[in-house]
């Protein structure tokens, strides 16, 4: 394949991961505090990074709020978060040097607005859903022993080809290590198994993080992923 197309692979998604490990400050109770908290399926698109789909969810502690980004795989610095009396919230934040602002309001049951990081501009919306539908239990000692080997492993990008790699799964107390032996420019760096079977690749190419997420189905595993203009689907199959 022509494994240039993996190396955008792991364009940062700066408007997921802006909303990450955000502390919100309230400056008025007259905000629908209540109606906020929760759980909203987000897409963010720009013509940079294509469509971009996660969770977010927020919270409140008292007079302050938290938001987080489930399988956002870049870190982000919040520098200044605010919500006013109109539910308008504003973010301000650092991405490894890169300036991050988000500026959105929630109407409704939805979160809407626009983001810009450096060159990048983009829009975003989310739709709240059940906060219980995001907390998956973290699979049994038992399943996390069952997923330990050695497996044949596949990642296709559409139009361009697939390039295949052995993964290797261990036990690591109670969590699962992974190891792509001989690893070059692309590496799988953790995993995650939850209880209804749903699993998470975190991967990386040439350094740059990206996630894969599937199913697990007794000794194989797979999905569809997808990061900004690039899709496919990934495979592992146990030796």
């Amino acid at each position: 394949m022509n494994i240039r197309a993996l190396k955008l692979i792991g364009l940062s998604l700066f408007c997921a991961a802006a909303l990450a490990q955000a502390s919100l400050a309230q400056s008025d109770a007259k905000s629908d505090a209540k109606s906020i908290e929760g759980a909203y399926s987000m897409t963010a698109n720009s013509a940079e990074l294509g469509t971009l789909n996660f969770l977010m969810i927020l919270k409140r502690d008292g007079g302050k709020w938290t938001a987080e980004v489930k399988d956002s795989p870049t870190p982000l610095t919040m520098t200044s978060v605010t919500v006013d009396d109109t539910n308008k919230i504003s973010i301000t934040a650092d991405a490894g040097g890169t300036a991050v602002t988000i500026n959105g309001k929630y109407d409704n049951g939805e979160i809407a607005g626009d983001f810009s990081a450096g060159d990048i501009k983009g829009t975003f919306k989310g739709t709240k859903k059940d906060a219980s539908a995001a907390a998956a239990k973290p699979a049994s000692a038992e399943a996390l022993a069952a997923l330990e080997g050695t497996y044949d492993a596949k990642i296709s990008v559409e139009g361009q080809g697939d390039v295949s790699f052995a993964l290797v799964i261990k036990r690591n107390g109670n969590k699962l290590a992974t190891e792509v032996p001989n690893a070059g420019d692309l590496n799988i760096v953790g995993i995650e198994l939850k209880e209804d079977g749903a699993v998470m690749l975190s991967a990386t190419y040439q350094g740059r993080p990206f996630q894969l997420p599937g199913k697990r189905d007794g000794n194989e595993m797979g999905g569809k992923w997808a990061v900004g203009t690039f899709s496919g689907e990934w495979s592992a199959k146990k030796k």
